[in-house]
């Protein structure tokens, strides 16, 4: 994950705005801006002084897949390219997916436990978070907070519509996490990688 990524994903966890962050750390709002952007980088210090004001600690895990927030970055990069964004989006989806298959126990809980920037679209919000659940829920792991609050579930149930080609899914193969937030994503999806 970026130092960008990062410090997005504490501010917003943190619930705290750049100009806040920037009077508690004592910093200029541009300086906070300028990282977020990923138009400078920190050092290791300012980064983990940047992320314990908005209440985080910056802390080393194996490196085994794809984080929420960096499956979410991925996602939005994909959605505001344009081009077959929707084949890009589920691609960046579908290895966080396999990467949470394939960790277990703590390895697991560190890739759900960052909340996520969110993309821009409320369907992949939700889509990320109902996937993280649901590999949590399979080890009866705990979930961060960002996944019970409810805020990443859509209006109506809605499929992803991958190609002209897509045929309705059927919601005895939606694994239950997804379809309690409206995403309609079969378990053969997740699967396919």
């Amino acid at each position: 994950m970026t130092a960008a990524a990062l410090l997005r994903a504490g501010r917003h966890g943190g619930k705290i705005t750049q100009a806040a962050l920037s009077a508690r750390a004592q910093t200029s709002q541009a300086e906070i801006s300028h990282i977020e952007r990923g138009a400078k980088n920190p050092s290791v210090s300012t980064l983990e002084r940047l992320l314990n004001t908005a209440g985080y600690s910056l802390i080393a895990v194996p490196v085994i897949a794809p984080d929420a927030p960096t499956t979410a970055e991925g996602i939005s990069r994909s959605l505001r390219s344009g081009v077959d964004e929707r084949e890009s989006a589920l691609r960046r989806l579908l290895d966080y997916s396999d990467g949470l298959r394939k960790a277990h126990g703590v390895n697991r809980v560190a890739l759900t436990i960052t909340e996520p920037f969110p993309t821009g679209s409320v369907a992949w919000d939700a889509a990320i978070a109902g996937v993280a659940e649901h590999w949590l829920n399979e080890e009866a792991l705990p979930a961060a907070s960002w996944l019970t609050d409810g805020s990443r579930t859509l209006a109506s149930p809605t499929a992803p519509h991958l190609s002209h080609y897509d045929l309705e899914p059927k919601t005895e193969q939606i694994p239950r996490e997804l379809l309690r937030r409206n995403v309609l994503l079969e378990y053969a999806t997740l699967a396919s990688v």
